[in-house]
C-alpha cells in the first residue's frame, strides 16, 4: 500500500509541477492568436486606404494602354489612317490572301478549342453515365438521370459548336485556295 501511495503522491508532484508550463503554453497561443488577429486588422486598415493620386505618384511613361480598338476620333485611329503605307490598297489580292490566311489561323483556333471542349464534355458524360449505371437503383436516381440529361444536351451543343467551327475553317479555306488559283492564273508564266 506504500508503493501505491508514493505512486500517487509522485503522480500529483508531475501534474503540479507541469501546470505552469501548460498555463505559459496557452498564454502563448493566446497571445499569437492575438496577434495574427491584430495584424488582420492592419491588413484590413491599410487595404481600405483609398489611392490618392496626385502629380508625383502619377505614371510619366509617354505610352497609355487602351483596351479594344482605337476609334476613328481618337488620336490612335486617325495616326493609323493618316499614313498611306498603313492603309492596304483594297484592290490588291495579296492583302485579301493575308486577310484570309489569318481568317484561317484563327477560325482553326477556335476549332481546336471547340474540339477540346466537346472532348471534355464527352468523358464527364462518360464518367456520368458509367457512375450512374454503376448503381443497383439507378432506375429510381431522378437527380443522376437529370444530370445525364444535362449531359447529353451539352455534348450535343458542344457538337453543334464543333460543327460550326469546322463549316467556317473548311469555307475559309476553299475562299483561300480559290485566291490562290486566281492568283497563280493571273501571274505571268516566266520566259524561257
Amino acid at each position: 500500500m506504500n508503493i501505491t501511495r508514493m505512486s500517487i503522491v509522485a503522480g500529483a508532484w508531475v501534474c503540479l509541477a507541469s501546470m505552469p508550463a501548460l498555463c505559459i503554453a496557452q498564454q502563448k497561443s493566446q497571445s499569437v492568436a492575438e496577434a495574427a488577429q491584430k495584424a488582420k486588422e492592419q491588413q484590413k486598415q491599410a487595404a481600405k486606404a483609398p489611392v490618392v493620386w496626385t502629380n508625383d505618384n502619377l505614371p510619366t511613361s509617354a505610352t497609355v494602354n487602351v483596351v479594344g480598338q482605337p476609334t476613328a476620333s481618337s488620336p490612335a485611329g486617325n495616326a493609323a489612317t493618316a499614313d498611306p503605307q498603313a492603309v492596304a490598297d483594297p484592290a490588291d489580292p495579296s492583302t485579301d490572301k493575308d486577310k484570309l490566311t489569318a481568317d484561317l489561323a484563327a477560325a482553326q483556333k477556335d476549332l481546336d478549342s471547340a474540339k477540346t471542349d466537346l472532348d471534355l464534355a464527352q468523358r464527364e458524360y462518360k464518367l456520368d453515365s458509367d457512375q450512374f449505371y454503376s448503381t443497383p437503383d439507378y432506375a429510381s436516381n431522378q437527380q443522376g438521370q437529370a444530370k445525364l440529361d444535362a449531359d447529353k444536351s451539352q455534348v450535343s451543343a458542344k457538337q453543334q459548336a464543333v460543327d460550326a467551327a469546322q463549316k467556317k475553317a473548311d469555307d475559309l479555306q476553299k475562299q483561300l485556295d480559290e485566291l490562290n488559283d486566281k492568283l497563280k492564273a493571273e501571274t505571268p508564266a516566266p520566259k524561257s
